[in-house]
């Protein structure tokens, strides 16, 4: 197979959303087409004979090149994957045209499965984070519009614009009887990638990573570990909740850091389980083989953030915290077809170095810890005082996170005659109050799934 261009790393796709593709990305030219089998010509001709049906019988006049892309959508959609698809022309000038800087966005990492996109993470600090968008919420409709009558393209655009603009979606979310809307303001996506912090009453350190992107966040991971490790740390919590992935060779360099020379680190293989490629540490000066290690996931950690878990937990190299990664674990061709259009294939997937598939499965802690969070009568509550107007002015009367906003909060609540328990209250509270700030130190008292990775470090 003859390839053009090939690119080991994940590439990205920056439209009004920040959409990842969340894979490693490989542009190839187009290849003569096999030769088609008897079956396959016997099937041609049957589409053939029901398109003309369609055009000619169907009650309702149909587009002829609606039904082609319909039929092309079907194939790829019997396939099981949600990550092979096809790419329509003007979506396939967008992917081209990825690299040309940033734009108004919402910054949100999706899939596209089922005719709606599913959310991987939200990006902290952006728009979608502060709505508290979730993993796994659905979009549905887009400015009124449902998404499965929209081509990708189409919601690409739409989802488009410039910043201070308005955007209005639907959202489904599992344990929600009702879809609900979210209106967001678009904002230049701008994402400070790496942050740390010292806890000296633990001894910790913490580094909290929102993707594995960045042409320097390696070197900073690094001085950032090392800075810590003279400040005192004796330990290091890596936190890649809510971290949908990127760059494969920044989570290779990353797991580095923690190996010894010659450990394996991850594989890839392709069709029949042929290893493509496998990755090790290398011999270099700077390692931290002593640091006890702790790495926090969520189902909002997928692709490179499940490499660089697994990598370290397969080595017994860190302790896994939180809940079930997202399970992105799968490589895609982009492929260009005739006429200006395009397919997404996957051809292979990653495995860590037990020889575990991540795709579709993620990252299983060794340690699991649910965060708290609103059971269905909280989150009842918490909707109620949305709807009266009465969650906004509270928060424009009360700016800092203090017992006295939870008491004054706590009132409205007698007042309304809803009950939310103390530990959600502080929670919301705090969540609310940074108003997607990135750069608020991390809280041990509100934060359960941090507090037992330290005390589970030795």
């Amino acid at each position: 197979m003859e390839m053009n261009k090939v690119k080991f790393s994940e590439r990205f796709l920056w439209v009004s959303v920040t959409l990842s593709l969340l894979g490693l990305v490989f542009f190839l030219s187009i290849e003569k087409v096999k030769a088609i089998s008897s079956d396959g010509e016997k099937y041609l001709q049957i589409l053939h004979e029901v398109v003309a049906y369609i055009e000619n019988d169907f009650v309702e006049p149909q587009e002829e090149k609606k039904i082609y892309i319909g039929a092309i959508q079907g194939a790829l959609h019997s396939l099981g994957d949600p990550h092979t698809r096809f790419i329509d022309v003007d979506e396939f000038k967008e992917l081209q045209n990825e690299t040309k800087g940033s734009f108004g966005g919402i910054g949100v990492e999706l899939n596209y499965q089922e005719n709606a996109f599913v959310i991987v993470a939200p990006i902290e600090g952006t728009p979608a984070w502060k709505a508290g968008l979730l993993p796994q919420d659905k979009i549905i409709e887009i400015n009124g519009k449902p998404v499965k009558s929209l081509s990708q393209a189409e919601s690409f655009a739409m989802m488009r614009g410039e910043v201070g603009t308005s955007i209005s979606m639907k959202i489904e979310r599992k344990g929600l009887k009702e879809p609900f809307v979210v209106n967001l303001v678009r904002e230049l996506i701008q994402i400070r990638f790496l942050r740390s912090f010292y806890l000296p009453e633990k001894e910790t350190g913490y580094i909290k990573l929102v993707q594995f992107m960045g042409k320097d966040t390696g070197k900073e991971f690094a001085a950032a570990v090392k800075n810590l490790k003279d400040s005192g740390a004796k330990k290091l919590v890596i936190d890649l909740r809510m971290n949908p992935g990127g760059l494969l060779d920044l989570a290779i360099d990353l797991a580095d850091l923690f190996l010894p020379p010659n450990s394996d680190i991850v594989s890839v293989k392709g069709r029949g389980g042929v290893l493509i490629k496998s990755f090790k540490s290398e011999n270099r000066d700077l390692k931290f083989l002593d640091l006890p290690v702790a790495i926090l996931v969520n189902g909002g950690s997928a692709s490179a953030s499940e490499i660089l878990a697994g990598a370290l937990k397969d080595n017994k190299r860190a302790l896994i915290v939180g809940t079930q990664s997202f399970g992105k674990g799968s490589v895609q061709s982009i492929i260009p077809l005739s006429f200006g259009a395009g397919v997404a294939i996957t051809i292979q997937k990653y495995y860590t170095p037990s020889g575990i598939s991540i795709h579709g499965i993620g990252i299983t802690p060794d340690h699991v810890i649910n965060p708290v969070s609103a059971n269905e009568d909280e989150k009842y509550a918490l909707e109620k005082l949305f709807k009266k107007n009465l969650i906004r002015p509270f928060l424009e009367s009360h700016s800092e996170f203090n017992e006295i906003s939870i008491t004054d909060f706590k009132e409205i609540l007698k007042k309304e005659n809803l009950k939310i328990s103390d530990s959600v209250i502080r929670i919301f509270l705090f969540n609310e109050m940074r108003m997607g700030s990135s750069q608020s130190k991390p809280r041990l008292d509100l934060d359960i799934q941090l507090s037992e990775a330290i005390n589970l470090l030795k």
